[in-house]
């Protein structure tokens, strides 16, 4: 495994962390386009370098969604993929280690992660250079022995219901702001509560079912 990923052009270093330590630092929002981030040892951490254990997988059949959950032994993070990003974990295999790399979300008072990079990694001695590398976490809250049991039906169930729910969040908003000549998208990423990747992605998912259609470039109305 490499040591250290080739950064995309203009994005902030992916730190090393413990999950438990993303899940109890201070979640900050900030206007405009800056990312948000969480307060960690005097930093400022919005993307991160995760080791940890697919622990479950669901992936949605219209294949506009999916999510995986990771268990590092400190803590448990959903890995939420919308659009174009399900690909990035359509390869993720429950009780695989893999490394990875993405943005820290919140929507709903749940953290998550969105994903940039999720790669196996084969040798599991890298479990023990990232503990010697991090030690303890963080934050009081964390639990190294951490386990959990997955109840697969009840969370596709609770999965179906929040991609719903945030799909009908944004169409619902695209209706609020359509004066006459249709939804700006620039107003509805800033109204929304959802990252700007994610509106935009579930956006193409209301485009391809038909529920919205594009009357200009940048503007959206529903197809009554």
């Amino acid at each position: 495994m490499a040591e250290e990923e080739r950064e995309f052009q203009g994005r902030q270093t992916a730190i090393k962390v413990w999950i438990a330590d993303v899940l109890g630092g201070n979640y900050i929002k900030q206007e405009g386009w800056s990312p948000n981030y969480i307060e960690l040892g005097g930093k400022q951490v919005s993307r991160v370098n995760v080791l940890a254990t697919v622990v479950s997988k669901f992936m949605s059949e219209d294949g506009n969604y999916g999510v995986i959950t990771l268990d590092d032994g400190t803590e448990t993070i959903r890995v939420k993929g919308f659009g174009p990003d399900v690909i990035k974990l359509r390869d993720a295999k429950i009780g695989a280690i893999v490394q990875f790399i993405g943005k820290i979300k919140e929507y709903n008072e749940e953290r998550y992660f969105a994903p940039e990079i999720v790669r196996e990694v084969e040798d599991p001695n890298w479990i023990v250079v990232r503990k010697l590398e991090l030690g303890k976490p963080k934050s009081p809250t964390a639990t190294q022995t951490k386990t959990i049991t997955v109840d697969e039906k009840k969370a596709e169930e609770e999965i179906k219901k929040e991609v719903e729910n945030m799909s009908k969040t944004v169409f619902e908003m695209i209706r609020k702001l359509d004066s006459g000549n249709g939804a700006d998208l620039k107003q509805l990423i800033k109204t929304t509560e959802l990252d700007e990747e994610e509106v935009k992605n579930i956006v193409v998912g209301l485009l391809k079912s038909g529920d919205i259609f594009e009357p200009r470039k940048g503007f959206l109305k529903i197809l009554e």
